[in-house]
Parts: C-alpha cells; sequence; structure tokens
C-alpha cells in the first residue's frame, strides 16, 4: 500500500511538473530577418538563456535554437530577449575574490538580453546565477552596461562604484527624471523606476 501510495504521489508530481512547462505562443526573427511565428517552450528562465526550444505548430516536433541563429525572440505578453554583442563587466561580488580596481573589467560577449522597458530609451537585463547587470540605449544607439561594481578599498572595506546613477542623468535626462530619484537608486530591478527612462 505503501509503496503504491508513494508511485502516486511520484506521478503527480512529475505531472504537475510537466504541465508547468508548457509551449506558448511567440516567435522568432533569424539572421535574414524573418519573423517566424511559433510556439515557444516556457521554461520561466531564471538565468538569459543561450538557446530554447520551439515549435512551428501544436502537433509538430520540438526544434533547436539558440543564439548564433536568431537576433530576436519573444513570447507573446511573458518575455523578450534579443541578441546583441556588449561588453560586460562580470566582477564578483563575493569579498574574497573582489579587485582593488573601482573600474569595471569589460569582456565582449554575445548574449541574449531581457527586454525590460521599451521606447526612446530601452532598458535590458542579464543575469547568470548572482551576476545580475543591467544594460541601456537610446534609440538606436549601441546597448551599453549600467555600470555597477563592487571593489576592496585600502583600508580592506568594500567601496562601491556606482557610476550608473551619473549615466542615467547625464544620457537619459528628462522632465521625469529628479536628482534625488538617481540618488537614491540601488542596482536591482525593484528599484529601477521605469519612469526614469525617457519615453
Amino acid at each position: 500500500m505503501k509503496k503504491q501510495l508513494l508511485f502516486l504521489a511520484i506521478t503527480i508530481l512529475s505531472f504537475n511538473c510537466y504541465s508547468q512547462i508548457k509551449f506558448e505562443k511567440g516567435y522568432y526573427i533569424n539572421i535574414s530577418n524573418q519573423k517566424i511565428e511559433c510556439l515557444i517552450k516556457n521554461l520561466d528562465w531564471k538565468n538569459n538563456p543561450i538557446a530554447f526550444k520551439y515549435k512551428l505548430s501544436e502537433n509538430s516536433e520540438p526544434k533547436d535554437s539558440n543564439i548564433k541563429a536568431v537576433k530576436e525572440f519573444g513570447i507573446y505578453n511573458v518575455s523578450k530577449y534579443i541578441t546583441r554583442t556588449v561588453k560586460i563587466d562580470k566582477s564578483s561580488e563575493n569579498f574574497s575574490y573582489m579587485s582593488n580596481d573601482k573600474n569595471p573589467i569589460f569582456k565582449e560577449e554575445q548574449l541574449f538580453l531581457k527586454v525590460l522597458v521599451e521606447g526612446k530609451s530601452n532598458l535590458y537585463e542579464y543575469t547568470n546565477s548572482n551576476l545580475i547587470r543591467y544594460f541601456y540605449n537610446i534609440e538606436n544607439s549601441n546597448i551599453e552596461q549600467l555600470i555597477y561594481k563592487s571593489f576592496k578599498t585600502s583600508d580592506n572595506k568594500v567601496g562601491k562604484n556606482n557610476r550608473f546613477k551619473q549615466q542615467l542623468w547625464n544620457d537619459l535626462k528628462c522632465s521625469t527624471i529628479k536628482t534625488n530619484k538617481v540618488k537614491n537608486l540601488e542596482y536591482n530591478k525593484n528599484s529601477f523606476d521605469y519612469s526614469l527612462v525617457c519615453q
């Protein structure tokens, strides 16, 4: 009896896990700029993906695509990712691995960036485990990282390079941006007030 109950519990759990991951209406844009309507497997990505699964119809076989093959993909009303080659600083927030240099150490990488805000100015997010970086651009300009870096000070404490505040103030200045609002910003999604992005 116990074995039967255990088997039933595992079956129900497996079914629930499976049912939560489904193909939803979306699209992708290939490297030839063709937009293909499809169904994309919604994995509710915690980290920015480098690949995704899609189906051209409900009954078709799943196919794989990746960052090298598409310029953009999205699930309607859920999420959108664009492929860009950007300069990203991946400096650690762990004190043991922090450098004494307050300046970011950029490395050029091709990434799927999650689109958070679109308009005259745009805001993007990149997440990989404990690493979170935000990017922005104005209209068709190059996408740049909003700079934030923790570093060791000369007295062995944690310093913060919060240049992202100056970037927002200088580049996205408009009537909705107030000095005090920028000064009080923290480097996280909840802190970013999207009214800062001038539309």
